[in-house]
């Protein structure tokens, strides 16, 4: 028995003499570092080239093609996201000598303001104010700048879908109180704009290509007192809409979209702040507008 014992023993001690090899052995594993929080700086940012610069159904390029750009830097906190913007787009608009307008050589926005979402729900709510350099005396003004104050409400059913109302309001719309004075004339026509917006993003992707359809229709209403054109006041008030479909790839959308109104050449003059419709260009026309977009933003690049 004692021999027993002790080849027992002699075999455990020979056991525990073999070396323990790296796979055998526990080993903590490293320490993880913390990810990073997200940063709450970003910056958006893109361009677009269009058949038509076309600002709630008038042209602003001469029915030309033209091309613009933006950037736009936010911050997001708790309460919800601020940011400021510029953006600027090639204009030619009509500045002969039977119109009321100047000769700008660009327009140039400058905006900002906060926006938060809760849900499905979204609200923005800011300002922009429309720069318009370099532009000529035509006889009653030579400034056209104003500024607009907005809100802008959205809400996203699912699905793709989704729905939004919007309202600016300006109290001196393209500053045309400067070309009424010249008139003999003390007034500031103050406007408001209203619309609503709804879009549809289609179930299926086509090599990552997503389709929208979209519309808008609205109305600016726009204070007639002071628009004395031909003896009478005339009304520059008119309803406005949009439909179209817009093909995005990655940060690359194509938008196809028509616009109109419901603007008589009488009532587009009047906007223009002409008697007589001049028929050599027909600035209110609905038509046809072909845009090619890049959007992205330094969140998205990183």
């Amino acid at each position: 028995m004692k021999k027993v014992v002790l080849s027992v023993v002699t075999a455990l001690a020979a056991a525990g003499a073999v070396p323990a090899y790296a796979a055998d052995m526990v080993v903590k594993a490293p320490a993880v570092a913390p990810a990073l929080p997200p940063s709450p700086w970003d910056i958006a940012f893109g361009g677009v080239v269009m058949s038509d610069y076309v600002f709630r159904g008038i042209s602003q390029s001469n029915k030309a093609p033209s091309g613009g750009a933006y950037f736009e830097p936010s911050y997001s906190t708790p309460i919800g996201s601020f940011y400021v913007g510029i953006a600027a787009y090639a204009i030619s608009w009509p500045s002969g000598f039977n119109y009321g307008f100047t000769d700008p050589s660009a327009e140039v926005d400058f905006y900002g303001g906060w926006r938060k979402s809760w849900g499905p729900f979204s609200l923005d709510i800011g300002a922009i104010y429309y720069y318009y350099p370099g532009e000529k005396f035509n006889g009653f003004t030579t400034n056209s700048d104003f500024y607009e104050i907005y809100g802008k409400a959205g809400y996203d059913f699912g699905n793709g879908f989704s729905v939004g109302a919007n309202v600016f309001w300006t109290p001196d719309l393209l500053h045309y109180s400067e070309t009424l004075a010249a008139l003999g004339i003390s007034n500031k026509p103050d406007a408001v704009y209203y619309s609503g917006t709804a879009a549809w993003e289609l179930p299926w992707k086509f090599y990552e290509i997503s389709t929208t359809v979209s519309g808008e229709y609205g109305y600016w209403d726009i204070e007639k007192t002071g628009f004395l054109l031909a003896g009478t006041t005339a009304d520059p008030s008119y309803a406005y809409w949009n439909a179209g479909i817009a093909f995005a790839y990655k940060a690359i959308t194509v938008d196809l979209r028509y616009h109109g109104t419901d603007q008589s050449p009488q009532d587009c003059a009047n906007f223009l702040l002409v008697a007589v419709p001049n028929g050599s260009n027909n600035w209110c026309d609905d038509r046809f507008v072909a845009s090619l977009k890049f959007d992205t933003s330094l969140s998205a690049l990183r």
